[in-house]
């Protein structure tokens, strides 16, 4: 042990001096087209560093993952340097009320542990249609707290997909979007003798969400079908026939400014199928499982999910968001045993901003997970960031 914390003391130094955020933007170029229209060309990005020291072996490294606890509990120092949090993104738009405009951002969370490129928003925007990649209508992200972890509080209905929207003001106080979306959202898990059972993707998603309020304080309520296809057969020589289940879920979430340094969050969500949607089982297969009992036939399992965060501006330039979360899988006997059954989320940090387009600070995180023989494991990580946006 006296090793280890020999090796990661002045890994804990360095990080200490190098942690940093930012995130805004920047206009490069105005550009006059033949008709005379004026476009601007923007670009803005955030570049962070972390430093995370975790005392219990995860799966993920980079965000905080509470599915990702190793089952059975294994205590070990990880120490670990990134930069992946670091955007780059590019825009152009018109400059005229409701113009159309396009935008594209990657990140550097590349796949197997590298920090290649990801793509993490391309879509177009005219009038009130967008299409192409972004977050899903079926999120919030006004109430994503500051926190400084990848991963918000696992608890929240937070993805990015390819999606049609349409969004339109109602009144002064309502706004009303409904969204059509990737057709290869649901992940689901299939049975290991299947005979070539295969995913079918027939049916796009479907959203809504409605936001009352104004600028600040509002609630939100959506809601979201998601149909699941898969092709079946009972032997090599059947054909394959198509077998559908719809996947849905509710959502209900808002903020409340209980003065201009106190702030309160909720979010709260359920239903069946519908768990890709949560950040921590995003495309992890348990929308629906086989239950042997009937024949392999795919089951959809419940959800249930509650997030809390509270913001506290101690100053113009020192602020602390804490946060807890709790997720909930349904009880059906049929359910793989090493599949989490239900996981835990807490976290608090201090950040202070020097400058207006950089943060420092420190956040500690908390999680525990339980799988379906109810065996469990905790974690704890402390991390030190810094970020400057432009």
């Amino acid at each position: 042990m006296k090793n280890a914390y020999a090796r990661f003391i002045p890994l804990l130094f360095s990080a200490l001096i190098s942690c940093t955020e930012v995130s805004a933007q920047v206009t490069l170029t105005t550009i006059k087209n033949e008709n005379q229209r004026e476009w601007d060309l923007y670009a803005k990005g955030l570049i962070q560093t972390d430093f995370m020291l975790d005392f219990q072996n995860m799966k993920v490294k980079d965000g905080f993952i509470a599915h990702s606890i190793e089952i059975p509990q294994r205590n070990s120092i990880n120490p670990n340097f990134s930069i992946k949090q670091s955007q780059i993104g590019l825009g152009i738009k018109q400059k005229t009320e409701n113009g159309l405009s396009a935008y594209t951002e990657i990140d550097f969370y590349g796949t197997n542990g590298t920090t290649a490129p990801r793509l993490r928003h391309a879509y177009l925007q005219w009038n009130k249609w967008l299409i192409g990649h972004t977050w899903s209508n079926f999120s919030d992200l006004e109430i994503v707290p500051g926190i400084f972890d990848f991963v918000p509080p696992n608890g929240m209905i937070f993805t990015r997909r390819i999606q049609l929207r349409y969004t339109t003001t109602i009144s002064a106080k309502e706004i009303l979007s409904i969204s059509m979306e990737d057709l290869n959202i649901p992940s689901i898990t299939l049975p290991a003798d299947s005979l070539g059972w295969k995913k079918r993707a027939i049916i796009p998603t479907f959203t809504t969400i409605y936001r009352y309020g104004n600028k600040r304080s509002y609630i939100k309520i959506g809601g979201i079908l998601t149909p699941i296809s898969y092709d079946t057969r009972s032997t090599f020589q059947d054909s394959y026939k198509t077998r559908t289940i719809m996947g849905w879920g509710a959502l209900v979430s808002g903020k409340i400014y209980l003065n201009d340094n106190n702030i309160v969050s909720i979010q709260s969500s359920f239903g069946k199928g519908f768990e890709t949607n949560n950040s921590n089982l995003n495309e992890e297969k348990y929308d629906a499982v086989p239950d042997p009992n009937d024949g392999n036939r795919l089951k959809t399992l419940s959800m249930f999910n509650l997030t809390g965060i509270y913001e506290y501006w101690w100053s113009p330039k020192w602020y602390s968001t804490a946060f807890i979360s709790y997720s909930n899988l349904g009880n059906e006997d049929f359910i793989s045993k090493d599949m989490t059954k239900n996981f835990q989320h807490i976290g608090m940090n201090i950040a202070f901003h020097p400058y207006k387009k950089m943060r420092i600070g420190i956040e500690g995180s908390y999680g525990r997970r339980q799988n379906f023989a109810n065996l469990e494991a905790q974690a704890w990580r402390i991390q030190w960031s810094t970020s400057v946006s432009f």
